[in-house]
């Protein structure tokens, strides 16, 4: 591979990832309807601004049944 072919490469490998980005944030009622293997693909390459919790996480107060 020499010079232009790598630089071309990588001009549409950043601009599918900027078309994924704006598919992601922009429009995610097309997103979701997506494969789930590709939606999350997606997801996973896209600019995440919100964390996304692992696992479940437990309510801050707890309900005492004596009460």
């Amino acid at each position: 591979m020499n010079n232009d072919n790598v630089i071309k490469f990588i001009a549409v490998g950043l601009s599918l990832w900027g078309v994924v980005n704006i598919l992601m944030k922009f429009m995610p009622e097309y997103a979701t309807q997506l494969p789930l293997p590709m939606y999350e693909f997606f997801y996973s390459i896209t600019v995440n601004t919100e964390p996304t919790p692992t696992t479940e996480t437990m309510p801050l107060e707890t309900i005492d049944p004596d009460s």
